[in-house]
């Protein structure tokens, strides 16, 4: 008599069970390794908008831009390249959802502006979008104001932000503007408006806890949601040191 191999059911259901406790132990780390992969394609894309930044510099006799709010992309076109690889952070590629195409906000996870449409600040070139933005005190001036920094050569350059991680295409930080109470998640959460909390347009948690910002010299850290406050946004600005226990809903 001829003796058959196989498996019993028994043993089918413990390898099968063995199988979805691998899974459920390596998912987590893989979600892991994809966030921290997409943060330092996010680090690369400001890394060039630093070196656009430091092209511009040596043509305009060290003048920041003389522009409107949100028009940094036009003064930046020259010095860059594959446009459409460093517009967005891997982490927030999905459309803009906001229907308000005048306004075109973005979120944690999408774009603000939409291809092949005009935003708020009038798009002299229609189609720009993406999810990073600008400080518009980091501009030559700012509609007259004396809190823009004016110059590239500056003190503390390397705390100045000129672009981060963001929910729209600028902001108009002011040291004032409180931590938010609870997570920004959608567009609707952030203010738009200039009588707004506009720092919330960067306090997105975009990279775990974190966003990504490149300084006026051209460096890219990473930084802490509540040490945007610490930041020199702008010259009048006036440090507040948070800390984590001031956004108790930080994972």
């Amino acid at each position: 008599m001829i003796k058959q191999c196989g498996f019993t059911l028994i043993e089918l259901l413990v390898v099968i069970a063995i199988i979805a406790l691998l899974m459920g132990i390596l998912m987590p780390a893989l979600q892991r390794v994809r966030k921290q992969a997409r943060a330092t394609v996010c680090y690369s894309n400001l890394k060039q908008w630093g070196t656009s930044i430091m092209l511009y510099n040596a043509e305009s006799e060290g003048k920041l831009f003389s522009i409107g709010p949100g028009q940094w992309m036009e003064s930046l076109r020259p010095y860059y390249s594959d446009v459409d690889k460093i517009l967005a952070c891997p982490s927030a590629i999905k459309p803009c959802q906001d229907l308000d195409i005048t306004e075109a906000r973005g979120s944690v996870d999408t774009m603000w502006g939409r291809k092949g449409q005009k935003t708020e600040w009038g798009g002299r070139v229609e189609g720009y979008w993406g999810s990073y933005g600008h400080n518009s005190y980091a501009s030559y001036t700012y509609s007259g104001d004396s809190r823009s920094w004016g110059r590239f050569n500056v003190s503390g350059v390397q705390d100045i932000p000129v672009f981060a991680d963001s929910a729209f295409v600028h902001a108009v930080p002011r040291y004032t503007d409180p931590i938010p109470p609870e997570p920004l998640t959608v567009y609707s959460d952030i203010p738009v408006n200039a009588s707004g909390c506009q720092i919330w347009r960067f306090c997105i948690d975009r990279h775990e806890g974190n966003i990504n910002i490149c300084f006026l010299d051209s460096a890219v850290r990473k930084v802490m949601l509540y040490s945007l406050w610490d930041l020199k946004w702008s010259r009048d600005w006036i440090p507040q040191g948070y800390t984590r226990a001031d956004m108790p809903w930080l994972k």
